[in-house]
């Protein structure tokens, strides 16, 4: 039996390193950690000379903040990743780190991830205040079209997937919603206020909404902050809201945060390439009507998350980051009457 997982990075050892990575680690060194929506850290390691061990690691543990720990732990996102890592971190047709250990305990509490350290590998970062190229954005389609295709309507969710649950509707997110909406709507275009209201009057019925559409294996958390990229290839970070949904979620949180203006009346055209791969992997997709209809909905789903890591001001993301992210987010919702189309749909099934 494995000794128990580290709290914190500073309680990795090099015993504990070389008992859960089954090689011999002669000493580490903690030379970077960050708490945010998560620990993390990058650990240096010293190993004999024919070892198979990188020199670096990046580490992922519960956050040291307690509101933050509270909100990871009780909402089960780290146990998730780590699973995720473990199990589905080497099948996915996607570019994620490479993992060499990931553990969790059964209360969720404790969970720790050692991975790949990117930095050390040559890939390399973009953020929200800076633009995609369209050779970019359509490499990204590409990428989800794979992930979504491999998974589409698949018997594994009632199998050795049933772990892989439904998208999470944390109840603290009205919480933040309107905590944002109160210290920010004066500063805001209309749009913000209408859609808080949208949103905190029918909170129920729009997370139902988003639930519609194909079901497979999505990232559900595709913002600037988890993405990377090897040489050309994009890469995804960051899997603790994996769930099996909607394949557009990914595809619209992608579109709505990052890409540049000039490019926005393409929506549609990207959606239809998208489409088009999905049916060249054997997948029976949904016409390019209802693939737009629903776009125009999960598009409401990143500016709530924007809306809701605003609401904690620097505790989660940049200040910076969540407002460049919001700027493109509300032209995105307001050019694609996101408000009107959720309103027709919550009068249609009452």
């Amino acid at each position: 039996m494995l000794s128990a997982i580290p709290d914190q990075a500073e309680d990795i050892t090099a015993d504990w390193l070389s008992e859960s990575l089954g090689e011999e680690v002669l000493d580490c060194q903690l030379v970077a950690s960050h708490s945010g929506t998560t620990g993390r850290a990058r650990i240096t390691l010293e190993t004999s000379a024919d070892s198979a061990l990188p020199p670096t690691l990046f580490v992922k543990l519960p956050p040291g903040g307690p509101v933050q720990r509270e909100f990871v732990c009780s909402s089960g996102m780290g146990r998730r990743e780590a699973r995720f890592y473990r199990e589905l971190g080497g099948e996915v047709p996607v570019r994620v780190p490479r993992c060499y250990f990931a553990d969790w305990d059964d209360s969720g509490r404790h969970y720790i991830i050692l991975l790949e350290d990117l930095d050390d590998t040559g890939c390399t970062f973009r953020n929200a205040t800076r633009d995609y190229s369209l050779d970019y954005v359509r490499a990204m389609l590409q990428s989800f079209a794979h992930l979504h295709a491999r998974y589409w309507k698949s018997e594994r969710f009632g199998l050795d997937l049933n772990w892989v649950q439904p998208p999470l509707q944390h109840e603290i997110a009205p919480r933040l919603v309107a905590l944002a909406r109160d210290q920010h709507a004066a500063s805001m275009p209309p749009v913000f206020s209408e859609l808080c209201e949208l949103y905190l009057n029918h909170t129920d019925a729009v997370h139902q909404l988003w639930l519609i559409g194909s079901e497979t294996l999505i990232h559900g958390d595709v913002h600037d902050g988890n993405l990377f990229r090897d040489g050309v290839a994009p890469g995804f970070l960051d899997w603790a809201l994996l769930a099996r949904g909607p394949a557009m979620r990914d595809v619209s949180y992608f579109l709505a945060g990052t890409l540049p203006e000039e490019h926005r009346p393409m929506q549609r055209d990207l959606i239809n390439e998208y489409r088009e791969q999905l049916e060249g992997q054997g997948v029976e997709a949904p016409s390019l009507d209802e693939l737009w209809l629903q776009h125009r909905c999960q598009v409401f789903y990143p500016w709530v998350g924007a809306v809701t890591t605003l609401a904690m001001g620097d505790q989660w993301q940049p200040l910076s980051y969540v407002q460049a992210t919001l700027t493109r987010l509300h032209a995105v919702v307001a050019a694609l009457d996101t408000a009107g189309v959720v309103r027709e749909w919550i009068a249609a099934t009452r």
